[in-house]
C-alpha cells in the first residue's frame, strides 16, 4: 500500500490496539500465570516434575509442548466458528506488515490465556519457560509477518522454522490457503498435522 500517511494511520491502528492488550496481558494474565506457576511449582504439579529429564530436557519438552500448544490453539482459531469471530481481526489487515502481528482481540488474548493456564498445571513449567518461549514467540511472529523476502534462502529455513513465505501464504484471501500453516516457532506441526501449504509464488498472493 501507499508511502507516508496511509502507512502510519496503518501502523498507528495496529500499535494502538497493541498497546491497548498489552497493558491488560502485562496487569492481569501475567500475574495471574505467576500465581499459578508459584502453586504448580509448591505442589509439584505436571509432567515435568514427574519424568526425570534434567535441566536440558525439561527444556526441550517444554519448548516443545509449548509450541505445539499454539499450533492446535491457532488451528482451533480457524475451525471453531466462536473462536474464528475473534481471530478474524487479525486476518482482516489488508495491507500485511510487521505491525499484524501485534493485531489482535482481546477475546483471544483471554482464551491463549486460559489455555496457557491449563497448560502450566498440566505441564509444570517454571517461569523461565515460559519468559524464553514468550520471547521466542515475539521475535518469530513479528519475523514471519514482516514484509520481506528471504529469496531462496525461505525454502532451506522453513524445514525447521515458521518464515515469511510460508506465512503469507496464511494470510491469502484463498480459504485454502488461510485454513493452513498454522505453526508458530517451528514447522514440523504444520507437516505432522497435514496443514502445511506454500504458494509457488508468495509475491502473486493477494
Amino acid at each position: 500500500f501507499g508511502q507516508g500517511e496511509g502507512r502510519l494511520r496503518h501502523a498507528a491502528r495496529n500499535l494502538g490496539l497493541a498497546l491497548l492488550n498489552t497493558l491488560v496481558l502485562s496487569l492481569v494474565f501475567s500475574t495471574l500465570v505467576v500465581l499459578l506457576v508459584d502453586q504448580t511449582q509448591a505442589r509439584s504439579w505436571g509432567l515435568l516434575h514427574h519424568l526425570a529429564l534434567g535441566t536440558w530436557g525439561a527444556w526441550i519438552i517444554a519448548f516443545l509442548l509449548l509450541d505445539g500448544t499454539m499450533y492446535a490453539w491457532h488451528r482451533a482459531n480457524h475451525r471453531i466458528p466462536f473462536l474464528w469471530r475473534f481471530h478474524r481481526v487479525h486476518h482482516s489487515d489488508p495491507h500485511m506488515d510487521v505491525t499484524t502481528a501485534t493485531r489482535f482481540h482481546l477475546g483471544e488474548h483471554t482464551g491463549a490465556f486460559l489455555v496457557r493456564c491449563a497448560l502450566v498445571v498440566l505441564g509444570g513449567f517454571d517461569v523461565m519457560h515460559l519468559v524464553v518461549y514468550d520471547l521466542s514467540l515475539i521475535v518469530m511472529t513479528h519475523f514471519h509477518h514482516a514484509d520481506i523476502s528471504l529469496g531462496r534462502f525461505d525454502p532451506l529455513l522453513r524445514l525447521l522454522i515458521v518464515t515469511p513465505d510460508m506465512h503469507k501464504t496464511h494470510h491469502s484471501e484463498r480459504q485454502s490457503e488461510t485454513d493452513s500453516n498454522y505453526s508458530v516457532v517451528f514447522s514440523v506441526w504444520d507437516r505432522l498435522g497435514r496443514s502445511y501449504v506454500v504458494s509457488r509464488d508468495p509475491r502473486a498472493i493477494r
